[in-house]
């Protein structure tokens, strides 16, 4: 087991490393980080969350967050509002700007997926997804103190 350990650290680790590295060098073009697209992602999936939310979802501290939409606004691509039910809370929402981009940025994850892929059969892709939805499922659960 031992040995396994060892293999699946590494392995995970520089696929992850690999990924982030790739996908940096596709989203030069728009002006991005792996991490500020994380953070898009989060509001392309719901729109207008708090910086507090990004920050609980991205598992990240509030300053950062505040960082980091302050560097995506300053590019047109987020803008913050005031809360309806919240006035000390902002809540961050996409621009039409963004919206555009969003699309080559989909264009990007496809091209990573295409390397990072290549000569996999679909059916050993799909194999993996769902062992690593398990996996995901498992650690999510030990770590809320549901799980094994």
């Amino acid at each position: 087991m031992h040995d396994l350990d060892r293999k699946l650290g590494t392995l995970f680790s520089d696929i992850a490393r690999f990924r982030r590295i790739l996908f940096d060098q596709l989203a030069t073009e728009y002006d991005l980080t792996h991490v500020q697209v994380f953070l898009l992602n989060h509001l392309h999936k719901d729109d207008g969350l708090t910086q507090t939310d990004l920050a609980s979802r991205m598992d990240i501290g509030t300053v950062t967050i505040s960082g980091l939409v302050d560097r995506l606004e300053a590019k047109g691509y987020v803008e913050r509002r005031p809360d309806d039910k919240d006035r000390r809370a902002k809540r961050v929402w996409l621009t039409p700007k963004m919206q555009e981009v969003w699309k080559k940025i989909g264009e990007s994850m496809r091209q990573m997926n295409e390397v990072t892929f290549e000569g996999v059969d679909e059916s050993d892709i799909e194999h993996l997804i769902t062992t690593l939805r398990k996996a995901r499922q498992n650690l999510q659960g030990r770590l809320s103190g549901t799980g094994a």
